[in-house]
């Protein structure tokens, strides 16, 4: 979809009839009060590039948005989830029409038209209300200072002129990255991080003066100046990205991830782990991993276990993706242990039940065959095996509780693996003998 400044938009053509409806009755609420609403930033964007809207939406009020959030809840029977008055922002949840494919609230984020001035590099921006035309002024880039006014027209939406200021369409046409001032990157250098995101989500490079003010902003060690805080929380929107590995990559191109963490970096091997991740991962649906997970755990495998903890202390790491680096470690010192010729399948088991799912695919994306086939036979067929005698059935046989009725269970659970004991009557015979 493609439209000029003076053109009109038509959101029906991206949205969804249910999130028509309710922009088409925001839009008349706020109207009501005296506000003026706005469809802003990366959601314009992409109807633009011709992408469907299904859900959760990013509204700009000329007006009080946290107040227009608790006037919606009460008239369309939601909730206010969030309001920050200082911010002028609020999350209202919104009762799903009966259409929608799933039953989750849908989310409406609503932000007051802003200024922002920054008192030094890397600091907490100062926010004042401001026109929109301001508010987009003060935005990343300019594929994301694009905005559309919504109006209603009883239930539907009315066409409306796109607002492009920055000439944010043009740059999306030249599939290019441009940031809005000079000072972009020292007001705020997280955005070379959204930058570096979206240009590999959306295959962008970047705008030759961009990419002049990027290395400057890097050379002055700007992301060293920024919280260690917001730096995690856009390497965890980068894990969540659908190719977290071209992130990276870009990430290493643009010399980036020198001042993230400098022992990262790309290379042809770390490529090869990542095309395998998703395969890796479908091989075992009934592990309960995440994407996230495993790619965490590819990129940072060839680190050493001393620049895991460190990683995992610059950046306080929660403690599952902590413990996910410490076991990725270990995992990889097993290789010699897991392939030697005779190991019985209860000797494998008490090298890696001690492990996580998500470190084992770890392993199974990064080390050369065979080890990847052991670890995957291990999880689909070793790791659920469970004995068909329980606590409750070895205490009827005798066995009081304690910490031998514990060890009784692991070692008639490796009798089972090892296949010496098949049937339950097998097993309460092994149990009877066991405890003679």
């Amino acid at each position: 979809m493609t439209t000029g400044n003076n053109d009109r938009l038509d959101l029906a053509a991206g949205l969804g009839a249910p999130l028509r409806r309710l922009l088409a009755q925001t839009a008349s609420i706020a109207h009501t009060h005296g506000m003026a609403l706005w469809l802003v930033g990366g959601v314009v964007r992409d109807l633009l590039l011709g992408r469907t809207i299904e859900r959760d939406l990013d509204l700009v009020v000329e007006g009080n948005a946290p107040a227009l959030a608790h006037i919606l809840a009460a008239e369309l029977g939601g909730q206010v989830n969030v309001a920050h008055a200082a911010f002028g922002t609020a999350t209202v949840a919104l009762p799903n029409p009966a259409d929608m494919y799933t039953a989750d609230p849908l989310l409406v984020d609503l932000a007051t038209a802003r200024v922002e001035s920054y008192p030094y590099p890397a600091a907490l921006p100062v926010v004042q209300p401001a026109t929109i035309l301001q508010d987009l002024g003060r935005r990343d880039f300019s594929i994301n200072a694009l905005a559309v006014a919504v109006r209603g027209i009883g239930m539907e939406l009315a066409p409306a002129p796109l607002f492009d200021p920055f000439h944010g369409q043009h740059d999306l046409a030249l599939r290019q990255l441009r940031v809005l001032h000079d000072q972009s990157f020292d007001d705020d250098p997280t955005r070379m991080l959204r930058g570096v995101r979206l240009a590999a989500r959306l295959n962008l490079r970047l705008e030759s003066h961009t990419q002049t003010l990027l290395q400057a902003a890097l050379t002055r060690n700007r992301l060293e100046a920024t919280t260690p805080d917001r730096i995690r929380t856009e390497l965890c929107l980068a894990l969540s990205e659908p190719q977290p590995a071209t992130v990276l990559q870009l990430a290493d191109a643009w010399g980036i991830t020198p001042h993230i963490f400098a022992s990262l970096r790309w290379s042809a091997a770390l490529a090869q782990r990542c095309d395998r991740v998703l395969l890796t991962i479908s091989r075992q649906p009934s592990a309960m991993v995440t994407t996230e997970q495993v790619y965490a755990g590819v990129l940072t495998y060839d680190l050493t276990a001393s620049e895991r903890v460190e990683l995992a202390e610059r950046y306080r790491l929660p403690k599952e993706t902590a413990r996910l680096l410490h076991e990725i470690g270990v995992v990889r010192t097993l290789r010699d242990t897991l392939l030697a010729p005779g190991l019985r399948p209860s000797e494998i088991d008490r090298q890696l039940q001690r492990f996580s799912a998500a470190a084992l695919l770890v392993a199974a994306c990064a080390e050369p065959p065979p080890l990847p086939d052991v670890l995957h036979h291990y999880l689909a067929e070793l790791r659920p095996v469970t004995p068909l005698l329980d606590g409750h059935a070895l205490q009827q046989h005798g066995v009081t509780p304690g910490p031998h009725l514990g060890q009784l269970l692991r070692d008639l659970r490796a009798a089972r693996l090892d296949g010496l004991v098949v049937t339950r009557a097998d097993e309460e015979a092994w149990v009877e003998a066991s405890l003679r």
